[in-house]
This record gives C-alpha cells, sequence and structure tokens, in this order.
C-alpha cells in the first residue's frame, strides 16, 4: 500500500509537485536556478553534488535519479561511489574534494560547520559565491530527499531512465 493515495510505484517528484503547483512551482523554479544557472560549478559537478547528499541520505529516488544525470554530463559513473565510500582516495580531481567534505558534513552534521571547512574550500580556489552554490545544491537536495522519502516515492530503473533523460534535455521546468 501506498503512502498517498495519489501516488503509486510509478509515481516521481514530478506527480508531487503537478498535484500542490501552489506550493512547489517555487521549489523548482529554485532548483531551475540553483542547478542550472550561473556557477563556477558546472552542471555535471552541480549534479553530482546531487546524487552525493542524496547518496548520503540513502534517498534511491533521488540518489538513482542524478547519478544518471550527472552521467549524461558525462562524469565517469563510478565516482560518485568511490566519492561516496572515501572522498579523498576518490577518482574526483583534488580541488573538488573540500567541497565533497564540506557537503559530507553540512549533510550529517550541519552544526558543526566551522570557518576551517570554508577555508579548505577557499584555499583549493574556490570563490564564496561557488562555496554558496554548492551550499544550495546540498541545502536543496537535502530538502528534496524528505519529500521524496516522506511521500514514499522510491522509483524503479525505468522512472530513474525517463527522469534523467527529462532533466538532461529540458532542466528542472515542470512541462
Amino acid at each position: 500500500m501506498e503512502l498517498f493515495s495519489y501516488l503509486n510505484e510509478q509515481s516521481s517528484l514530478k506527480d508531487i509537485v503537478i498535484r500542490d503547483m501552489d506550493r512547489y512551482q517555487h521549489f523548482m523554479a529554485l532548483t531551475e536556478n540553483v542547478m542550472r544557472g550561473e556557477s563556477e560549478l558546472s552542471i555535471s559537478e552541480r549534479e553530482l553534488i546531487a546524487a552525493f547528499v542524496s547518496g548520503l541520505n540513502d534517498c534511491s529516488y533521488c540518489y538513482n535519479s542524478h547519478k544518471l544525470v550527472a552521467t549524461e554530463f558525462g562524469v565517469d559513473e563510478t565516482l560518485l561511489e568511490s566519492l561516496l565510500s572515501d572522498i579523498n582516495n576518490s577518482a574526483t580531481n583534488d580541488k573538488l574534494k573540500p567541497i565533497f567534505h564540506f557537503v559530507k558534513k553540512l549533510t550529517q552534521s550541519p552544526s558543526k560547520i566551522v570557518n576551517d571547512d570554508a577555508q579548505k574550500v577557499f584555499n583549493n580556489g574556490w570563490s564564496e559565491q561557488a562555496l554558496s552554490d554548492a551550499i544550495a545544491v546540498c541545502s536543496l537536495f537535502n530538502f528534496a530527499n524528505r519529500i521524496v522519502d516522506g511521500h514514499g516515492i522510491k522509483g524503479n530503473k525505468m522512472i530513474y531512465e525517463i527522469g534523467a533523460k527529462l532533466m538532461v534535455a529540458n532542466g528542472y521546468s515542470i512541462k
């Protein structure tokens, strides 16, 4: 039995959004801006952060969907698993590692973020805006993970593949 009568095993975040556009239209606009707007972080890096946060949260729907989106934007499919396993020994470039450490800490123990965490990002050549963008992606996906998991959305291979194709083609607008 599904948690909500209007959702089933084929449902996605889009079904939640469409059912309550008054509430979620601003969330979708924010998502489009954060994930596709101008940033030092590439689209593929932002998608990788989205999948990483979702993996940390064990959100199967967002993790699997954004893993495929990141792959479509050129991210090696094994990179995400290596980041989740061990950031320092992952195949990601050294410049990105402090961002992933920051995002991991922000996801798992946000009250423990200290100036030194940000300074490590800045020392690797990132601007304050780049860190702010990474924080926005992290925060957005912590929220999205709670929305889909709270509604019982788990997804399946077909849903992940369809969703990924739509996100690559259309961004995050609801069409």
